[in-house]
């Protein structure tokens, strides 16, 4: 059994020390730092019992950070992250063929809707990894072709396991675009675009007025965000469900200058105007999903 963990660098390794120096100066409260280092402490206290767990279970592994991304030297049979959902996310973009990827959320101050293990239940998640035991979901991923007008090239991003946002690069200005769903055509003004499979339905896209689907639905979604309706032409494409192999969706940039992220602060590829970027399905990942009413709980 080849097990890799996935892990990040913390909040107060990267900021500890900036906020550190303001809390001295009497700039912000204490308790910002407080947080960090109770964080801090959990997160290598988890990760500590993970690495005894899988020792004495007699299961070697490879451990990285989801900070330095590259391309992983062989192929693991479970991929396990240690930290939330954005080391979930970050290192489910190297899983390019698919894959078991299994997350810890090692604080209770960290953001864990897709782990399915808290601090306390280490143990019996590699119980589980060593007697063959675990229980997963097949996610559908998503993955974006960019045509990029002025050098004629096409690049590919990673698949993504939540969502992708198009939007002007200044988050205050107009989006501008033409949407292109199935036959439908439309140039629209608003704020941008979600796209998101159904994992990522739980989070920004429905606070957008998206639908919440079931985790192991295979088909995507998109949302307008604050579409501006003209008087003389209300447009109709607004959002819903869509099968890329069936109906296509592609949006033609007409911003000076745009923006496609990448589940969020995991990867933006910048684009000008005329870029097209086109939608299509990328291999699923196999989410581990055990425990969930005890993570609930915690």
């Amino acid at each position: 059994m080849g097990v890799l963990i996935v892990t990040k660098t913390t909040n107060y390794e990267l900021h500890g020390a900036l906020i550190e120096s303001k809390v001295k100066q009497g700039l912000v409260p204490r308790d910002a730092l407080t947080r960090l280092q109770v964080a801090h402490a959990e997160h290598y206290e988890t990760l500590g019992h993970l690495r005894a767990a899988l020792t004495a279970s007699g299961l070697s592994w490879d451990e990285v950070s989801r900070d330095f991304p590259r391309p992983w030297s062989k192929t693991y049979d479970i991929v396990i992250t240690v930290g939330g959902d954005g080391t979930l996310l970050a290192a489910s973009h190297q899983l390019a063929q698919g894959g078991l990827i299994a997350g810890i959320r090692s604080s209770l101050m960290s953001v864990g809707f897709l782990c399915c293990a808290s601090p306390t239940q280490v143990e019996d998640l590699v119980a589980a990894i060593a007697a063959g035991t675990l229980q997963s979901s097949t996610v559908h991923r998503l993955r974006a072709s960019v045509s990029r007008v002025d050098v004629g090239d096409v690049v590919e991003t990673s698949p993504v396991l939540n969502d992708f946002l198009y939007a002007n690069a200044n988050p205050a200005a107009t989006t501008r675009y033409k949407i292109t769903l199935g036959h439908q055509q439309e140039v629209h003004r608003s704020s941008g675009i979600w796209v998101a499979t159904a994992t990522g339905s739980t989070a920004a896209i429905l606070a957008a007025g998206g639908e919440r689907r079931p985790v192991d639905d295979a088909l995507f979604q998109f949302r307008v965000r604050e579409l501006y309706r003209f008087d003389h032409d209300s447009p109709s494409i607004e959002g819903g469900l869509f099968d890329p192999s069936k109906t296509p969706l592609e949006i033609e940039n007409r911003c000076q200058s745009a923006i496609l992220a990448t589940d969020g602060q995991h990867g933006v590829i910048e684009l000008v105007y005329g870029d097209r970027v086109r939608f299509s399905a990328a291999p699923p990942v196999q989410l581990v999903r055990g425990w969930a009413a005890e993570r609930t709980a915690t």
